[in-house]
């Protein structure tokens, strides 16, 4: 029930979003900008890629006007708490960081723009890839709770080596998908937040009257 609830919070705050889909590591909204041509929202998106990444030479991966399409990679950095610092309390770092690669796609037309925000690959702070089928923590829709459980199970079978303590090992497990939903949610919340930015920027974005 929790999660449903944060799911629809999250899809019912997206700004003037008039379409909106959720999918496994993808997010999808179509935006309406009145009486703004397809230039100015491809100058004023591509002035928002200029001014919140550091370098927009190394982010934009295409920037094509006649089609309409530019296409930017980035990095999500997610810090959670650490799971294992219900073992080790004194030990283990309270909270850890993980971070993901994306992709975003924005497609423009007049009056209208999409954007495409996919995440591809994750890393650990140490910036190790991990396989693709390690990335069960992403999970936007909800759509792999069979899967979860999966590799809860596997999980729990990998503790029973460590720590025979049953009552340990529960604790353990539900601090894991504690942490999933929070990198989860994390994750939306940086999303809706990057979406929004870029809507702002091209509504609120104005001709130059020099």
């Amino acid at each position: 029930m929790r999660k449903f609830i944060l799911l629809m919070l999250f899809v019912t705050t997206i700004t003037n979003a008039q379409e909106y889909k959720l999918e496994e590591k993808t997010v999808t909204g179509i935006f309406e900008v009145k009486e703004k041509t397809k230039a100015e929202i491809f100058a004023s998106i591509n002035k928002w890629v200029s001014i919140n990444y550091n370098s927009a030479r190394n982010v934009v991966q295409m920037s094509d006007l006649e089609s309409g399409t530019i296409i930017i990679k980035g990095i999500n950095e997610v810090k959670h708490k650490n799971p294992i610092k219900i073992i080790y309390p004194n030990l283990a770092a309270e909270f850890t960081t993980i971070k993901f690669n994306h992709l975003i796609e924005v497609n423009v037309k007049d009056n209208k723009f999409r954007i495409i925000y996919k995440l591809t690959e994750i890393y650990m702070v140490d910036a190790t890839v991990i396989n693709d089928s390690k990335m069960i923590s992403v999970n936007l829709d909800g759509s792999r709770k069979a899967e979860v459980e999966e590799y809860m199970v596997l999980m729990d079978e990998n503790f029973m080596k460590a720590y025979k303590n049953k009552e340990k090992r529960e604790k353990l497990l539900e601090a894991y998908r504690l942490s999933f939903e929070e990198i989860n949610t994390t994750l939306k919340n940086d999303i809706r937040a990057t979406m929004q930015s870029i809507e702002k920027s091209v509504s609120e974005a104005t001709k130059d009257k020099w």
